[in-house]
Parts: C-alpha cells; sequence; structure tokens
C-alpha cells in the first residue's frame, strides 16, 4: 500500500482568503488549503470566485506569498 504524502501545515504559507467547500464539512480541516485537491473547487474570499483580485487562478499552489493579494492566514506580522 502506497503511502500519501501530505505537506506539514507549519511549513507551508496558506492565504486565509482561499477557500473550498471541503472546510465546511465534517472532518474538512486546514490541510484541504495546504494541497490541490483535483475534485475539490477553490475561490477567493475577496471576490468570490476562482480568480482573485490580481486576476490569477486560485489554487493551494497558486495562492503562494509572491501574489499581492496574499493575506497570510493569523495575520500579517507586526514587526
Amino acid at each position: 500500500m502506497a503511502e500519501e504524502k501530505s505537506i506539514p501545515i507549519s511549513t507551508r504559507s496558506i492565504c486565509q482568503n482561499l477557500r473550498t467547500k471541503a472546510l465546511y464539512i465534517p472532518g474538512g480541516n486546514l490541510q484541504n488549503l495546504a494541497e490541490t485537491n483535483p475534485f475539490s473547487d477553490y475561490w477567493c474570499n475577496c471576490t468570490m470566485t476562482g480568480v482573485g483580485p490580481d486576476d490569477r487562478f486560485v489554487s493551494p499552489e497558486g495562492c503562494k506569498t509572491t501574489r499581492s493579494c496574499f493575506d497570510p492566514l493569523g495575520g500579517k506580522p507586526l514587526v
């Protein structure tokens, strides 16, 4: 049996505006925002569509710190 590899959430920056239905079902967790699931639809809470404010598609791999609209989960550091 092949083991599933998962990305540790603590090492991944997650945008707090990235959403998927998987977060709102029993058993849903932040792992759904750390790895793209091909069976999930993702949207940006800012635009409420699959495209962010910077006109690029949203996904766990696509929403990175390099995007101008990226807002880290937990807020931006004060320092």
